[in-house]
């Protein structure tokens, strides 16, 4: 442990926290026993593949509480350095902050630690049953983290209701203050076949599933397949998945052909890619992560020319659902944003949230005020 940032910051009965530079530095069954059970997003190969492939950050920290050999929790966070704020803060936030451009010629950059997960729902990962001290620790080893890293801004960003009434006291002693997140849109599986689920969906949704496949089916020459390796596919989907990235409402991680394609190598991480063919052309994909029986589907690429005939959108996550059901998963988590759609595919919708602060404060009272209306809630795609 060599790097400025790394240091014990905080320490209480025998407890300290020290600062990890990678995940490698920590043992992986620590962190599989640390990590919630069957969220794919916590693989530790994931966090493995997000750090050597130059996602967004422009470094990783993990804040280790341990006493002795033994580890309590793991925070992870990113430090971004410069970035732009209307990638953190979605169209709502890009709007406000046009007239400011307009001024400076320029995005507005800031430095930021985000603490969690850039990839989903952030977690502390940590033992059942720490001592009340142990939130205090962290939460202060956030802030000197920060302060280390040199960003004034910092945010837990996507976090469930559980760890933010963990933490919730430390927090609010810190001078964090609270803003909605856009809620994760889940699928609890019941149904053996994928005709059974939609079978199963409201009046609506079954009409409106109907609708799209048959529209899909319309097309012979449109077909589904799903690959367990896609990384001799990684130069046709880029062009999609940039498609889908303009239209995004944050961008704090930037896929690389890099990272996808350790994706469909590293046998560690459980990835299938859903794919779409109209003749030999790739126009789409989703991207899926498998546990024992929770599964997401994270990220989908889209060929716009051609999405509105064939119903790409939907059609796709169909496909998802329909894979994660062959699969036996009791869940699939189809992530943020398109809420009206995903409401028909028969999500319920968990509330996260995010936990901000600055380091100067008349900056953190503005923002107060300011960053929870700049967040676009909504969920949709511009």
């Amino acid at each position: 442990m060599t790097s400025p940032e790394r240091t014990a910051v905080g320490s209480d009965a025998q407890w300290q926290v020290e600062v990890a530079d990678s995940v490698s530095e920590i043992p992986e069954d620590v962190w599989r026993n640390l990590a919630p059970p069957d969220d794919p997003l916590y693989e530790y190969a994931l966090f493995q593949a997000m750090e050597r492939t130059g996602i967004g950050p422009d470094a990783y920290r993990y804040l280790v509480l341990r006493q002795g050999q033994r580890v309590g929790a793991v925070l992870p966070t990113c430090v971004f350095r410069a970035l732009a704020l209307e990638d953190a803060l979605g169209n709502q936030g890009r709007k406000a902050l046009r007239p400011l451009h307009r001024i400076m010629g320029r995005p507005l950059r800031v430095g930021m630690l985000v603490c969690g997960n850039l990839l989903g729902e952030g977690r502390v990962l940590r033992e059942p049953g720490l001592h009340a001290e142990a939130p205090h620790l962290l939460v202060k080893a956030v802030q000197q983290l920060a302060a280390a890293a040199g960003t004034r801004w910092t945010v837990l960003k996507d976090f469930p209701q559980t760890d933010m009434e963990w933490l919730g006291p430390a927090l609010d002693s810190a001078g964090f203050f609270r803003a909605p997140g856009m809620p994760d849109a889940r699928i609890t599986l019941h149904a053996k076949t994928f005709e059974e689920f939609v079978s199963s969906l409201s009046r609506n949704g079954r009409s409106t599933a109907r609708r799209n496949l048959a529209r899909f089916s319309e097309h012979d020459d449109a077909t589904f397949e799903v690959r367990e390796r896609f990384d001799d596919l990684v130069p046709a989907m880029m062009p999609l998945y940039e498609a889908v990235l303009d239209r995004a409402e944050s961008r704090l991680d930037v896929w690389t052909p890099e990272f996808m394609t350790l994706l469909s190598t590293d046998p560690r991480i459980s990835a299938k890619a859903i794919t779409c063919w109209q003749g030999n052309r790739l126009v789409g994909f989703l991207i899926c992560l498998f546990g024992e029986k929770n599964s997401v589907a994270f990220r989908i690429g889209i060929d716009y020319t051609c999405s509105r005939e064939l119903r790409l959108y939907q059609v796709t996550y169909y496909r998802g659902i329909e894979e994660a059901i062959r699969s036996g998963m009791t869940e699939i988590n189809l992530t943020q944003t398109a809420y009206e759609s995903k409401r028909r595919m028969g999500c319920h919708l968990v509330p996260l949230e995010h936990a901000v602060t600055h380091s100067n404060r008349v900056c953190r009272a503005i923002l107060k005020r300011v960053f929870p209306m700049a967040l676009n809630r909504s969920g949709e795609q511009p």
